[in-house]
């Protein structure tokens, strides 16, 4: 698949463009990431556009106001995460429509043991 990427949730309500090469995939193993799934692409947020109009991102936050987990509030698929430096997000790159993920090469990071491991107090 050439650039630009489409991404999309399970139900179609949520649909993103992204002209960004696709590398430096990241899994993760900390409580969220072992939990949803979710396969790390940060990208500068200039590159994303969304393509289904405006629609409404669920936010779940659990350490600061300006970080979150976004996700499709009718079928729950994660699509993205923010709260990076530098203006990136973090793209659920298992959303991108017409890839195998099985076929991307993908670099393990240790959330659980080197990530403070809960809210801030």
């Amino acid at each position: 698949m050439t650039r630009p990427y489409r991404l999309s949730c399970h139900c179609g309500d949520i649909g993103i463009e992204v002209d960004e090469e696709l590398k430096d995939l990241v899994e993760c193993n900390c409580s969220t990431c072992r939990r949803t799934g979710f396969l790390h692409w940060k990208v500068d947020a200039s590159r994303i556009r969304l393509i289904t109009g405006k629609r409404r991102l669920t936010t779940y936050v659990w350490r600061g106001i300006t970080e979150g987990h976004h996700f499709c509030p009718t079928c729950s698929v994660a699509i993205m995460r923010s709260g990076y430096p530098n203006d990136r997000v973090s793209l659920n790159a298992r959303c991108i429509e017409d890839i195998d993920v099985f076929t991307l090469d993908v670099r393990r990071y240790d959330g659980r043991n080197d990530m403070y491991p809960g809210p801030l107090k």
